[in-house]
């Protein structure tokens, strides 16, 4: 038996085509810390493109909750994978906690204003998406 590299996942399963197992290189550290920079460069782009005067009533209502479901929805499932598919709650509070930052950011920027409906669906989107990657990650085990 080969020895095990440290951060690497020994599996009993035949390597598929191109000699990497999709587990191998989703436990990567390279993998996690793009996912990371991932989260990081949205939040970046939300917090410096929100401050823009275009960003001024930029979607209609029903399609701003789909935007802020989706932003906060994409930026919980690249914090997810990044601590390696687990710590849901801290991903749920991360994005949570980002936000209502950018909620309270936007009350002291001009010509916007904070939306408890918009801190909402940042939130629901968290707990939606973690909870079916977690039901997916239970269920595949």
């Amino acid at each position: 038996m080969l020895p095990v590299k440290p951060n690497s996942v020994q599996t009993t399963s035949p390597p598929q085509k191109g000699g990497l197992r999709m587990s191998v290189i989703r436990d990567s550290r390279i993998f996690r810390l793009a996912c990371f920079a991932g989260a990081l460069l949205i939040v970046i782009i939300l917090f410096w493109m929100g401050a823009k005067p275009i960003a001024v009533k930029l979607l209609p209502g029903s399609l701003d909750i789909v935007a802020h479901f989706a932003t906060f929805g994409l930026i919980a499932v690249l914090l997810w994978l990044s601590f390696q598919r687990g710590h849901p709650l801290l991903v749920i509070m991360i994005v949570s906690a980002i936000g209502a930052a950018d909620e309270l950011r936007q009350f002291f920027l001009p010509g916007r204003s904070a939306s408890l409906q918009d801190l909402a669906a940042d939130i629901f989107a968290a707990v939606v998406i973690v909870s079916l990657l977690e039901y997916a990650r239970r269920r595949n085990e």
